[in-house]
């Protein structure tokens, strides 16, 4: 564990290098360079005076008072098990957002950026000091970290590999789930079954409902990928039942969504619609109103109602068009869609180059059950068009990645 003032130190050094100033400028009348560069390197643990003195040569006020500081550290505990359980963090978070210059410059220095790069999604400049850090933090701060790093990293396997390490040492239903979304991306399906036992012995042990509730839609999810309705449906009801006397309402629109897109992949259209419709129903927030337009969509052009069909995507458009950020799987499902409608497009060279460029993208932004969603469409527009040894390969690849 790092001694309080000797992370201090390091952010001295930190803070120093930032402002492009020297030892001696910053040391001056306050200790000799010798001794600074002793405080920035962690080999000694300054004097709680002197600390103060230097920070105030860099225009920041550096708290000495040890039961305020206690107070910032409660709230930082408080934040982390509302995390860990669900509960709403913003109280928490607005709480030491006002103490931030304080909090930036403590002992608590490390857990704060953690706190920020989970409440605003991880941003850069955020990352990056965390990353000048790493080499100071406490395991379970390391551990966090790594969790922060598997949710922006871009190679599935490495991303798994992160949240493995994570979960050994926080050893918690949070970081267990975490690991099974990882597992998700990959398409690794099968150790998410896996996990199970695992995870449910740690989130009844916690007393973790949501957690428990979260296992249950991320195992129906994968049994959805899998086709295997019987045992997501399962999973799915067994997890409506664990919330329906919450507040976690909001976790119902994504469950009905991925139940209605599992029914459209085994070509159940009706049931497909009814539980997009539900979905639309609950999801008050509009968190997925595009996606489920996507996929109502595709309903009606399989159906044989086109006119339906063409409704819907042009409202999909209009939402993407007043979205200030899209990803380019955004726009790619929407003309795929678009390009269902077109009679023969299963034969048109162009749509299996749309085709080409959404599988690219699909890989690059989103998890493998999104690929497997399309499984039908791609191999019967190669196998349209001869191209039996693409069709072949990709057939290849999508049951490469179930069965791992």
């Amino acid at each position: 564990m790092i001694e309080k003032n000797t992370l201090a130190g390091i952010l001295l050094k930190l803070e120093r290098l930032r402002q492009d100033k020297g030892q001696k400028e910053v040391c001056g009348g306050i200790c000799v360079p010798s001794y600074l560069s002793k405080i920035e390197h962690g080999t000694v643990c300054a004097d709680e005076k002197i600390l103060a003195e230097l920070f105030a040569r860099l225009g920041i006020f550096y708290e000495k008072d040890q039961a305020a500081l206690e107070k910032l550290g409660k709230l930082i505990e408080k934040y982390f098990y509302c995390q860990q359980y669900y509960l709403d963090t913003r109280d928490v978070y607005e709480k030491l957002q006002e103490r931030e210059r304080t909090l930036m410059y403590s002992r608590y220095a490390v857990d704060w950026l953690l706190i920020c790069a989970f409440e605003q999604a991880a941003p850069r400049d955020i990352m990056d000091r965390l990353d000048a850090l790493k080499e100071h933090m406490e395991p379970r701060q390391l551990a966090y970290y790594k969790l922060l790093c598997a949710q922006e990293e871009k190679n599935a396997e490495r991303a798994v590999h992160l949240s493995r390490e994570a979960c050994d040492v926080l050893n918690n239903s949070y970081a267990m789930l975490m690991l099974c979304v990882a597992y998700f991306r990959q398409g690794n399906y099968s150790e998410i079954h896996r996990m199970e036992q695992r995870v449910v012995a740690a989130a009844v042990e916690e007393g973790n409902t949501y957690q428990l509730a979260d296992f249950c839609f991320m195992n129906g999810n994968a049994y959805a990928c899998l086709n295997m309705e019987e045992m997501m449906m399962v999973y799915f009801e067994r997890g409506i039942r664990l919330l329906q006397n919450t507040a976690w309402k909001r976790e119902l629109a994504g469950v009905y969504y991925n139940i209605g897109a599992t029914y459209i992949s085994l070509r159940k259209y009706d049931p497909a619609l009814e539980y997009l419709e539900m979905a639309e129903q609950e999801d008050t927030g509009h968190q997925f109103q595009i996606p489920i337009f996507h996929k109502k969509a595709i309903v009606f052009l399989r159906t044989g109602r086109k006119d339906e069909g063409k409704k819907i995507l042009a409202e999909m458009k209009n939402l993407l068009l007043k979205k200030t950020a899209t990803s380019a799987v955004d726009w790619l499902i929407y003309e795929e869609a678009e390009m269902e409608a077109e009679e023969g497009f299963l034969n048109n060279p162009e749509y299996l180059k749309l085709l080409e460029k959404l599988i690219r993208a699909i890989k690059e932004e989103l998890h493998f059950g999104y690929l497997y969603f399309y499984r039908e469409v791609i191999v019967e527009a190669c196998k349209r068009q001869r191209r039996y040894r693409q069709a072949l390969e990709f057939e290849q690849e999508i049951s490469s990645g179930i069965v791992k």
